[in-house]
């Protein structure tokens, strides 16, 4: 793995909530926990995404899995997949054992729906690659997902969208922009076999 990826990996895999911000302006922002695990036994730079509500901690909402690549010189390809079966995987980020049950047969690949992020100096930036249209189904309706994010120290912020594919009117997602993370909790991106 180039140094240029495990450095974002480092900073990326932990525990992130964005409490504060759900305290300052709670009929906005919902508490919300998210984790960025890495998946031992998979190839170097899979990692599990969990995110939770923190009044439901036990049942996430949303669970991913991440393959980070990069595919050219500071520029890094986050391949989005969904989980087969995610509630057999629900506590997934906490246990290992559950975790090591993760098979590359589980990954379902999410097409248009991958994330380009770019190194700048004040961190790491990413959104969907451009060209793509990353259709997701909400409440029974096609939407186009914008999602875009900025990782900067311990500090993530991400705002996600979906909006009419003819209008582009939001449908979905938040009206009072980015949600504010902070970490809480580092977890080392390291996998078996890689230096």
């Amino acid at each position: 793995m180039k140094p240029s990826l495990q450095r974002f990996l480092d900073l990326l895999c932990g525990e992130y909530s964005n409490q504060q911000q759900a305290l300052d302006n709670p009929p906005l922002f919902a508490h919300i926990f998210l984790r960025y695990k890495p998946i031992e036994h998979l190839q170097p730079g899979s990692i599990l995404l969990e995110q939770t509500y923190a009044v439901d901690p036990e049942h996430p909402y949303r669970l991913r899995i991440i393959r980070a690549e990069e595919i050219e010189n500071g520029v890094i390809k986050l391949w989005n997949h969904l989980v087969r079966e995610p509630t057999r995987y629900s506590k997934a980020t906490s246990e290992l054992n559950l975790r090591k049950q993760i098979r590359e047969t589980d990954l379902i690949p999410m097409d248009n729906c991958h994330y380009q992020v770019m190194e700048k100096e004040d961190g790491y930036y990413g959104a969907i690659e451009p060209g793509s249209q990353c259709i997701v189904n909400r409440n029974g309706k096609e939407t186009v997902l914008v999602s875009s994010f900025h990782l900067n120290g311990e500090t993530l912020l991400t705002l996600d969208r979906g909006l009419d594919p003819v209008t582009s009117e939001r449908c979905w997602g938040s009206i009072a922009g980015e949600f504010r993370f902070k970490k809480s909790e580092s977890w080392e991106a390291k996998w078996n076999g890689s230096s």
